[in-house]
This record gives structure tokens, C-alpha cells and sequence, in this order.
């Protein structure tokens, strides 16, 4: 038997409980009476069998219920994965061997080690699904539950807490943990670059353009089902901004309005705006840029030209007033980039919205798994081919392209160029020709 995931739309604790002893039957009966608490949609683990998987369900409920998370979907999800482990290897949660290695904390730590490196799960599920299992351990560590044997040790390591300017030192910070820490080698196998950096294809980048820009639409996956959805304005702009200037996530959704200017004629006669006139990322505007650095970064002139259009929009206007009235403190410096409601996007809400696109795009080419940080490393790779092409000598081009795109290290930038030395393989070479040809006959 399996084990299942049902999720309860409405789940209540709290309301008091009746008993009622009906004297001429002497049956009992019980109801529950009061409003309670509602805690909403509560997924609960169960066996194939209809039976609860209490010790899961408990911890899911205090979550909620005590500890006010507004979701507990991931956990569920890992304690499923666990569940399922513990009944294929046939222990008991809490049967916990005198040896490490046969302890299932162990064991399903080395599973989601082998899951991770034969590319079933990625490496940020399985960091998750590790550490909410550690938590969930801790729970009942917490409530004296009688293990044989701990089911992880603490340990104490000593992490390197750098300082947000470059002239501070760093300094060192002592953290509780356990063993149990899931420690995953990098993908390095693109050139020396792990997969999140790796840029996006020539025909990858046009099946997204389509969607986002020409379309405007999106898929969202709920339950397993497709559902079309707008792209919005906001959201455009943010993917022009990383795939076009280089921005992370985090420098976009911060990004504040007044480094918006229109461009003169001379600087509309210009691909880039550089050097003064390009963005400026100051976190003293309130930009959050990686460990506090100030850099401009350089951004093409037409989109510079139609992001003062938007900012002079009525769109952008209605938001921005909003924005005002709930930070009447920071309304001379609004974000660039507000929803409907005029609060500021968050990288989180980036990447739902850039997960819809994925959905879309998988839909004509199934193994598209770039993320929204993926844009960055196309513009690197796209931009430092131009330069080259330009005349511009190696040294000078990644001098240049470290200086706008905040990279504190050469090492990333060097795995960029070669890339760019990439020679065409004969594959490529085929499936080129092949949609050359299908053009053709179009």
C-alpha cells in the first residue's frame, strides 16, 4: 500500500466537544458544538487505506494551527516523500538502529542525495524536503518523544557573515545544525558553470518571447491542470530587465522609479546608455543590490525610452498613488515596479510569474527547466559576444561586462566565454538547417 496526499478545504480545531449518553439506549453520542477556528486548506497524509498517518498530521496541524503558517503544502509534500521512503525500506519513523548508517534519517538523506545526482529531484527540493524533515524530527525531539536512539546529532559550525561593503571584514558566526546537512556538489558541467547559469538557446529564447511579449499569456499548473493567464506589463518589464540589462531578481523588484529618464536624441542614437547615463543601483535609493555594492548597471536605450513611458502612465500613476498612501514616508521614491494594488513586487512573485512562462514554453518544448535567473547569464553570454565581435579585446570586454553586472568574481565570466567560443556542433548544424528549411516552406 501507498501512501496519499488529500488536502481538507475547510479544517476547523477548536470547537467544543458534547457527549451525550442517550439513557433508554445507553449509546454515546458526541458532536461538536461553536464556531472554533478555521484554519482553511490543510493537507493531511494518509494511508492508501483511508488510515491517518497521525504523527505527519499532527505536526502539519500545529504548523497552521500554532504556528500561523499560511501554507504547509511544502511540508506535506516532503513529509510525503519520507513517508513513502519509510514504507519502501519498510521502518517505522521512529525505529531508530545503534548504527547511523541504518537509521532512516540517514538513509533518506542518502536517497535524496542519489535523487538529486540522477536528476530526479532538484537541488532546492531536496535541500527542503531534507530540512523539513530535520524539523519535523525536532518537534517531537521537543516533546520527549522515546527514540532508542537520536535520530540526527547537533553540531555547532562556524559560518563566514560578510559585511555589505567591501571594506568591512568579514566576521564569523557560530550556528546550531545537525549531521544531517545535505551537502550537494555543484552541475558544473556546462564549462565549468552549474546549470543555473547557463544561458538560454537561440530557439528557447523565441518560444519565450512569443509568450510573454507577443501572446502575453502563461500557463498556470494547479492540480496537474493547465490554465491560461495574462502576463501583466510589470512583468514584462522585469523580464526585459534581466535579459536585456542583467539585473537579479532582487535589483528589479527594487529598481526605484527615479532612475527613470527619458533619452535625448544623441543617447536614442546609441544601442546602450553607459557609464553615467546608464541605471543606477544605489542602496543608499533604496536599491538592494548584492552585499550592499554600488554599481550602474547599463541598459539599452529603447527600453530605457519606454520605461519612462510607462512611469508617466496612467497604469503606473493609479499604482504609484496607492503606493503613496500605505508609505506616505518612501512616496518621492517609489518602486519601478508595483501590482495593482501598489505594493512592490517581490523576487518570489518573479518567479511564480516566470513559472507560468516555463509551463508555457514546456508545452512546445518539454525540456525547457531554464529559471527567471537564467536571463542574467543570456544577457552575460549574449552581450559579451557582442562586445567581442566589436574589437573589443577579451581582457577589456570582462573587465567591462564584471563592472556592470556586479560580479565580484572573474570565474563565472570566464565560463561565459567560453561559451562563446562554443563551435556549432554537427547536431546544432542539422537542426539549423532543419528550421532554415521548415522557414522556407512556411
Amino acid at each position: 500500500m501507498g501512501i496519499v496526499l488529500w488536502e481538507v478545504p475547510d479544517f476547523v480545531v477548536d470547537q467544543q466537544i458534547k457527549r451525550h449518553i442517550d439513557t433508554s439506549t445507553g449509546e454515546l453520542s458526541i458532536r461538536f458544538e461553536g464556531t472554533g477556528s478555521n484554519l482553511g486548506k490543510l493537507p493531511l497524509l494518509f494511508e492508501d487505506n483511508g488510515a491517518s498517518i497521525r504523527v505527519a498530521n499532527i505536526w502539519l496541524i500545529h504548523l497552521k494551527a500554532n504556528l500561523r503558517k499560511k501554507s504547509v503544502n511544502t511540508q506535506a509534500q516532503a513529509l510525503l516523500h519520507y513517508f513513502t521512503f519509510l514504507k519502501d525500506i519498510g521502518m517505522s519513523w521512529d525505529d531508530m538502529p545503534v548504527p547511523l548508517r541504518l537509521r532512516p534519517t540517514y538513509g533518506f538523506r542518502k536517497h535524496l542525495r542519489e535523487a538529486y545526482k540522477s536528476g530526479k529531484i532538484a537541488r532546492s527540493t531536496a535541500s527542503t524536503y531534507m530540512g523539513v524533515v530535520i524539523n519535523f524530527y525536532k518537534f517531537y525531539l521537543a516533546r520527549k518523544h522515546a527514540f532508542e536512539n537520536p535520530p540526527f546529532k547537533y553540531e555547532v559550525v562556524k559560518v563566514s557573515k560578510q559585511g555589505s561593503h567591501e571594506y568591512m571584514r568579514n566576521t564569523f558566526i557560530h550556528v546550531d545544525t545537525t549531521d544531517l546537512r545535505l551537502k550537494l556538489p555543484n552541475d558544473t558541467s556546462y564549462n565549468g558553470l552549474s546549470r543555473k547559469l547557463l544561458p538560454i538557446n537561440y530557439g528557447e529564447w523565441d518560444l519565450v518571447e512569443k509568450y510573454y511579449k507577443e501572446l502575453g499569456i502563461g500557463y498556470s499548473n494547479r492540480g496537474g491542470e493547465l490554465k491560461e493567464v495574462s502576463i501583466s506589463n510589470e512583468f514584462q518589464i522585469a523580464v526585459e530587465l534581466s535579459r536585456y540589462a542583467g539585473l537579479r531578481s532582487s535589483e528589479i523588484v527594487t529598481l526605484r522609479a527615479s532612475t527613470i529618464y527619458k533619452p535625448s536624441s544623441e543617447q536614442l542614437s546609441k544601442k546602450y546608455l553607459i557609464n553615467t547615463d546608464g541605471l543606477n543601483l544605489d542602496p543608499r535609493l533604496g536599491v538592494v543590490t548584492k552585499n550592499g555594492t554600488v554599481r550602474v548597471a547599463e541598459i539599452p536605450s529603447e527600453l530605457m525610452n519606454r520605461l519612462h513611458e510607462y512611469i508617466n502612465s496612467a497604469r503606473y500613476i493609479q499604482r504609484r498613488k496607492l503606493y503613496e498612501k500605505t508609505n506616505p514616508d518612501e512616496g518621492e521614491n517609489p518602486p519601478l515596479l508595483l501590482n495593482q494594488s501598489g505594493s512592490p513586487y517581490s523576487p518570489k512573485s518573479l518567479d511564480a510569474r516566470w513559472g507560468e512562462i516555463r509551463n508555457a514554453v514546456k508545452t512546445e518544448h518539454p525540456n525547457f527547466k531554464h529559471k527567471f535567473h537564467n536571463l542574467r547569464s543570456t544577457y552575460a553570454v549574449e552581450r559579451l559576444k557582442e562586445l567581442l565581435n566589436s574589437g573589443l579585446k577579451e581582457g577589456k570586454a570582462l573587465d567591462y561586462l564584471q563592472s556592470v553586472m556586479g560580479h565580484k568574481q572573474r570565474a563565472t565570466l570566464l565560463g561565459y566565454l567560453k561559451l562563446c567560443e562554443h563551435k556549432v556542433t554537427a547536431n546544432e548544424v542539422h537542426e539549423l538547417a532543419l528550421d532554415i528549411v521548415l522557414k522556407i516552406g512556411e
